[in-house]
């Protein structure tokens, strides 16, 4: 299966990402830090690709911090927000019971369910959310739609982005559960590589 040239972006700073807390699929906003990264990594795109190619399809997830990271990449660089396509498939990973909590509250309040996580990333579902193996099923959803695009612009989360990064890139799960991805950081994933858009 052939995979287009994609360009990953991360949403913008949120408050919750502030308060160390699990978003998965509920959200916070955009701090000032987050808008003002949103906006810089759409000048970073905009450096090395003609954005004004309507043969770029840009795809968001639905979620609220990430549609506001990709309305202002919209309104930095001139496109018609009519262009993104709000993607299911690319909705954060869901963390069920853990949803909203810092990582100190799941490891006290929901220990063993944590540990369970913890020692199985991969398979392990939390109760009311979604295992790595889940993610990569819809992701892989999505990539099969697209197969016959050049470059797609993504703005997604740390968790999709690491999950579609170990899926292109075909490396193992412990490298993948090892990729970071920082707010105001752009990856560019091609012929089955990545590199870091500066």
């Amino acid at each position: 299966m052939s995979y287009p040239t994609i360009i990953l972006l991360r949403h913008g700073q949120t408050e919750w990402n502030l308060e160390s807390r699990y978003q998965g699929q509920l959200d916070s906003p955009l701090t000032p830090k987050g808008k003002e990264e949103a906006k810089m990594n759409a000048l970073t795109v905009a450096k090395h690709f003609n954005v004004d190619d309507a043969s770029i399809k840009i795809f968001s997830s639905p979620l609220g911090r990430a549609k506001a990271s990709t309305l202002i990449l919209c309104e930095t660089l001139g496109i018609d927000k009519d262009r993104v396509i709000f993607e299911e498939n690319l909705q954060e990973l869901h963390y069920g019971i853990l949803e909203g909590k810092t990582k100190a509250e799941c490891q006290m309040y929901y220990a063993l369910e944590f540990a369970k996580r913890e020692a199985d990333k991969w398979s392990y579902r939390i109760e009311g959310g979604e295992s790595y193996k889940m993610v990569f099923a819809r992701l892989y959803s999505w990539l099969e739609r697209i197969g016959n695009e050049k470059i797609v612009i993504v703005v997604a989360h740390e968790m999709i982005n690491r999950a579609l990064r170990g899926l292109y890139t075909d490396v193992d799960h412990s490298t993948m559960f090892a990729l970071r991805q920082p707010n105001d950081v752009v990856i560019k994933l091609e012929n089955g590589k990545e590199s870091i858009v500066n």
